[in-house]
């Protein structure tokens, strides 16, 4: 599926069966997403989950392991080299489109509750908007539809890059509190306080961290282009989506820039779990424009 914004000249390409994924994102005549490990991987089997929707959960549940309201559950465990339960259950999904038009176009997933061990049915709807200034916004809709509180968190797993340029050209400017440092199953263990650090530049630092955000209404993060002067500038409000990974994969020149409803293991941890009550709705925006 294709969206064009006539006005701009921006494009964007999803793939709706699956999980409304975007495939391809034009903005400014910039080319700015990247799929790494698709030249051996089809979308649905990539292991490097490539602009994937996460929820109901957020990176992993350790072991695949939770309880809630008392009663234990046994996810599928899908990253077996870890022995985890990874990236929630809509990442691969179909989605059906409800609405569209030249520039925007809304898709639903019903999940039924068919995973016997996340047994709460929800909606989810995705809104990609490309705007007459420039930007693509996109949002997250989830309403509870079953008759029981449920567990949730959200995010979202794109890969972006800039035509031309290495990973060593490029920075991301943020307003983190602390990062986590991971266990061996890539849990989070310890939280680190960055004492003020807003830059992390890819050519001095391995970044692979799940970050706590300083609470704002308008958090920006730059994804800056130092060989072309160029940046990617993403919006979120870091009071709905409150933590951001950040992971530049070794032997690709794209940065994967993740907010997060809540941090990895939420539904062990309760770090940034929403409880969502029957027939309630979680409803969040990520807006992407070129820096100026």
């Amino acid at each position: 599926m294709e969206l064009n914004n006539l006005k701009t000249g921006d494009s964007l390409l999803l793939d709706a069966q699956t999980g409304a994924s975007l495939l391809e994102l034009h903005l400014s005549g910039i080319s700015l997403i990247d799929l790494p490990g698709s030249d051996s991987h089809p979308l649905a089997s990539n292991p490097y989950h490539p602009s994937a929707l996460l929820t109901p959960w957020v990176n992993r549940v350790r072991n695949g392991n939770y309880s809630f309201k008392g009663k234990n559950y046994q996810l599928p465990i899908n990253e077996p080299a870890l022995g985890n339960a990874i990236h929630g259950l809509l990442a691969r999904a179909p989605f059906s489109l409800i609405q569209q038009t030249d520039s925007s176009a809304t898709l639903e997933h019903a999940y039924k509750g068919e995973e016997p061990n996340y047994p709460f049915p929800f909606t989810f709807r995705y809104t990609y908007t490309l705007t007459d200034e420039g930007a693509l916004e996109i949002t997250f809709e989830a309403k509870n539809t079953g008759t029981n509180p449920m567990p949730f968190a959200c995010g979202w797993h794109p890969y972006f890059s800039f035509p031309d340029t290495n990973a060593a050209d490029l920075s991301i400017k943020f307003h983190p509190i602390s990062r986590f440092l991971s266990d061996s199953q890539m849990i989070p263990w310890k939280e680190e306080n960055l004492q003020g650090q807003t830059e992390f530049i890819f050519s001095q630092e391995k970044v692979d961290h799940v970050f706590r955000l300083k609470a704002m209404e308008k958090h920006l993060t730059e994804f800056i282009d130092h060989k072309h002067h160029r940046s990617l500038i993403l919006e979120q409000s870091s009071l709905q989506f409150p933590f951001l990974v950040v992971f530049q994969p070794e032997g690709y020149h794209s940065v994967a820039i993740e907010p997060m409803t809540a941090n990895t293991d939420a539904f062990n941890t309760g770090d940034g779990l929403i409880e969502l009550a029957p027939k309630e709705v979680f409803s969040g925006q990520i807006r992407l424009s070129i820096g100026k």
